[in-house]
Parts: structure tokens; C-alpha cells; sequence
């Protein structure tokens, strides 16, 4: 399990520990322009390759699979801190964004494989409480090695953490291998399906990516890349289901209902965690006037409301082998708490933002695990790698499309309102909203400008309500399965 944590903990906060150094990187490699794309190889990457180390893990085994994971987010990682260019810093992250894929989906199906579905809520909830910590730490260890070391240090750090976790692996983790040659398994692998779903996964996210950010959203770039995307994803689910012998993502999975809803919710959920993660350290920033470091402190009662709904949940589980109720239970209030977020405004005090994010928070965490334990007891356990891979796949690709529709949000609203707004400098603003306080304006613009961003900030959480409304209404189809006490299939029981 400590194994298993830091890897998850490695690749969950390489998502977010360069943001805080992005400025620095981009001003010391002279490509200020080109800083996002040091984050967006690393999440296109990450996410295009989730669904595919399901099935790989299966045809050449976990322990080999997690192992190449490891180490191909290692040499990326090591690659990146010794980068001389942007341009080699901007491939190193997508290969570490390779590895750092199969780190968070092999951890989840190791765990699976070890551990009965009756017990498996409380182990896997150390994951949700990882994904929670690495989400807050992660700014604040790049900021901190920006300002006190180097930037090359937010890279560098992942070597001694991954060579523990290396060590750990081959020396503990013992799971049986697939027989077999390796010629026999390399026949096995789906060949077609995998570049044709990498394919349309990676023109889709690089139009999410682009869209209303680098081009607008009716540019013709966006268009086509949305069509191809979609085309490819189209071709990918017919060679699937009429070619591929042993297909990456079996389509018969969709025909469970309790999986095809795990899906959706995970998405909603993805959506709702990184909308909140992102976007309310903005409002500290502007409403509050605080550092980024203050920002990722005041956070902390998000992600501490979501550890202690992924342990109530794990706890519950265990206890009586019950899901649904934590679901329909962690939606109510995930949508009471979505609710709160958009009543934020200047006068809100910070005691009533901690509780608002405590409340969301708790919502989601008593979500977070139990989809995926909901998800695994539908399947057999021979099919648990590919139903967790794919899980996790909608809940990654549901945080991207979140940052983006965020953002669309966002800059809607605050051109509304700042075009009102004498003497400002909007694409000053645009890149960063502190710029307000070297622009000479009066006493009365600044607190319009703030009344403007605590605005459109949580006019972003108002999509929310009927996101979290929609995801109770889907959890109330979930059909209860009484959970295995094995590791076995029914049919070889």
C-alpha cells in the first residue's frame, strides 16, 4: 500500500506542482508564450493513455506494467529538470505524462486484485485522500521550490520518491504473472483500437485545450479537430466491437447499468473537483487579496471534507456492504454545497467559505470511491483492471472539459462586466488578475473589479447545481449487488 500511495501521490501532483512555476520556467527558457503547453503534453498524455494500461496490464501483468509506468515517468521527470529548451521540456512532460497514466490506474487495480470487494472501499479510499493531498500540496511545493531553489527541483524531487517507490514494488508487490510468451502477448495487444482511440482522444483534448483559450471556439481549427476527434472515437467503437479480438475497451461493459452510471458520475465528478480546486484559490487571490501559498491553505477544508467523506463512505461499506446510499447521500449534499459556492460574493466572511467547501467537499468524497467499488461489483473480477481503468479515464477527461467550460464561464462574464470598468487593461488582467494593482486606477474601479471577479467566480459554480442534481437522479437506477468476499468470479465459485 505505501508503494502503491506514492505512486499515485507522483503522478496526482505532477498535475498540479508546475503551475506555480510556469512564470519562472517560461521567463528563464525565454518562451513566455509557450508555458501552457508544459502542462497541457503532461494532462494530454495522461489522459489520452488511461483506458489503454487496463487491458496491457492484463496481457503482460501488473507487476511489469506498473514497473514501465514507473520508470517511464521517472527518465520524463529527469529529462524535464535538465531541460535546456522549451521545446524538450514540452515532450519530457508528455513522456512523463505516459507513465504518470499508468501509475494512477495500476495502483487502483493492483489494490482490486488484492483486496476483497467487501473491504475494498477502505483501501481504496487511501487513493481519494492521496488525490486530495497531492491537489493542495502540489502548487505549494512548486512555489516554494521556485522561490527558494530552482524550478528544476519541481521535477527532480519525483527521482528519490520514484526510486522508494521502485524499490518497494519489486521487492513486495507479488501477484502472479499471465503465462505465456512475450510473442503470444504481444499478438494479444489490439493494435488498431489503440491508435485510433490515443488518435481521437488527442485531437478532442487539444481542441478543449485550445478552445476559447488560444483560438475561439467557432475557429475553424477547433471545429475540425472536434470532427476528427469524434470521427476516430466513432471509428474506434465499430473496429472494437467488429474487429478487435481482444478489444481494449470491451463495449459489452456499457451494458451494466451500474457501470454506464459510475461513468457518467464520474465525470460530473472530475468536473466538479477540478472546477473547485482551480478556480477558488482565484477568488482568495482577488476577494481576499491572498499569496498563492495563503490561496492553497484556505483549500485545505475542501480537501479535508473530501478525505473524511471518502473514509465515512469506506467505513460504511465495510460495515454493512452497502453503496448506493453513500451515492444518493454524497450527491444531495454535494448539490446543497455547489449551491452555496454561488451565493460567494465580497462581504462572504472565511468562515462561510470553509464551510461551503467543507460541505462539497463531503459531498464528493463520499462519492469518489464507492462509484468505483459500484462499478467493480457489476463486472467480474476478470474484467475489474479495464472497469477501473475506464473509470478513471471519464473522471480525468470529465476535469478537463471542467477547466475548460470554467473558463469559457469565466471570460463571458468578465467581459461583461469589466468593459464598464474605466482605465483597465483587460489582456494585462486576462493573464493575471493581480495587474490591477500597477494600473493607477481609482479606489472605486479596484472594488468594482473585484465585485466583477467574485461575480463570474461563482457564477461558474451555478452549472454545478444541476450537474450534482443530474448525478443523484442517475444514482438512483444503481441496482445493489452484494459485494464478493473473494477474489473469485461467481462462475468459478
Amino acid at each position: 500500500m505505501i508503494g502503491l500511495c506514492l505512486g499515485s501521490f507522483l503522478a496526482f501532483i505532477d498535475m498540479t506542482i508546475v503551475a506555480t512555476a510556469l512564470p519562472e520556467i517560461g521567463s528563464q527558457l525565454g518562451a513566455f508564450n509557450e508555458i501552457t503547453w508544459v502542462a497541457s503534453s503532461y494532462m494530454l498524455t495522461t489522459t489520452a493513455l488511461q483506458p489503454l494500461y487496463g487491458k496491457f496490464s492484463d496481457i503482460f501483468g501488473r507487476v511489469p506494467a506498473i514497473l514501465f509506468a514507473l520508470v517511464v515517468f521517472l527518465v520524463g521527470c529527469a529529462i524535464c529538470g535538465a531541460a535546456q529548451n522549451i521545446m524538450t521540456l514540452i515532450i519530457a512532460r508528455g513522456l512523463a505524462g505516459i507513465g504518470g497514466a499508468g501509475l494512477i490506474s495500476l495502483s487502483l487495480i493492483v489494490v482490486s486484485d488484492i483486496v476483497p470487494l467487501n473491504k475494498r472501499a477502505l483501501f481504496l479510499g487511501a487513493f481519494g485522500g492521496v488525490f486530495a493531498i497531492s491537489s493542495v500540496i502540489g502548487p505549494l511545493i512548486g512555489g516554494a521550490f521556485t522561490d527558494y531553489v530552482s524550478w528544476r527541483w519541481v521535477f527532480y524531487i519525483n527521482l528519490p520518491i520514484g526510486a522508494v517507490t521502485l524499490l518497494v514494488i519489486i521487492f513486495f508487490l507479488r501477484i502472479p504473472q499471465p503465462k505465456g510468451s512475450i510473442l503470444i502477448k504481444l499478438r494479444k495487444v489490439d493494435y488498431l483500437g489503440t491508435i485510433l482511440l490515443v488518435a481521437g482522444l488527442v485531437f478532442l483534448l487539444l481542441a478543449i485545450i485550445w478552445g476559447g483559450k488560444d483560438y475561439p471556439w467557432n475557429d475553424k481549427r477547433i471545429i475540425s479537430f472536434f470532427c476528427v476527434g469524434f470521427a476516430l472515437i466513432i471509428l474506434f467503437i465499430l473496429a472494437e466491437i467488429y474487429v478487435a479480438t481482444e478489444p481494449i475497451v470491451p463495449m459489452s461493459l456499457f451494458r451494466y447499468r451500474n457501470i454506464s452510471i459510475s461513468y457518467i458520475n464520474g465525470a460530473f465528478l472530475g468536473l466538479a473537483a477540478n472546477g473547485i480546486i482551480f478556480y477558488m484559490p482565484i477568488y482568495f487571490s482577488v476577494a481576499l487579496g491572498d499569496s498563492a501559498t495563503q490561496a492553497g491553505i484556505k483549500l485545505l477544508p475542501f480537501m479535508l471534507g473530501m478525505v473524511a467523506g471518502i473514509t465515512a463512505g469506506g467505513l460504511y461499506i465495510n460495515k454493512t456492504g452497502r453503496c448506493r446510499e453513500i451515492v444518493w447521500v454524497g450527491s444531495i449534499i454535494a448539490t446543497v454545497g455547489a449551491g452555496l459556492l454561488t451565493s460567494l460574493n465580497v462581504n462572504t466572511t472565511i468562515g462561510h467559505v470553509v464551510g461551503y467547501l467543507l460541505i462539497i467537499g463531503v459531498g464528493l468524497g463520499l462519492n469518489h470511491q464507492t462509484m468505483l467499488v459500484i462499478a467493480q461489483s457489476t463486472g467480474k473480477e476478470s474484467e475489474v483492471a479495464i472497469i477501473t481503468a475506464c473509470l478513471n479515464f471519464f473522471n480525468v477527461i470529465g476535469g478537463t472539459l471542467g477547466v475548460a467550460i470554467f473558463s469559457a464561464i469565466l471570460n463571458n462574464v468578465l467581459n461583461d462586466r469589466l468593459a464598464h470598468i474605466p482605465g483597465l487593461d483587460l489582456g494585462k488582467l486576462a493573464q493575471d488578475p493581480a495587474a490591477i494593482n500597477d494600473m493607477g486606477v481609482s479606489e472605486d474601479a479596484r472594488h468594482q473589479f473585484t465585485e466583477a471577479y467574485v461575480k463570474a467566480i461563482s457564477s461558474l459554480f451555478i452549472p454545478l447545481i444541476p450537474m450534482m442534481g443530474i448525478k443523484f437522479i442517475l444514482a438512483l437506477g444503481y441496482q445493489h449487488i452484494p459485494l464478493r468476499t473473494d477474489l473469485k468470479d461467481d462462475e468459478e465459485d
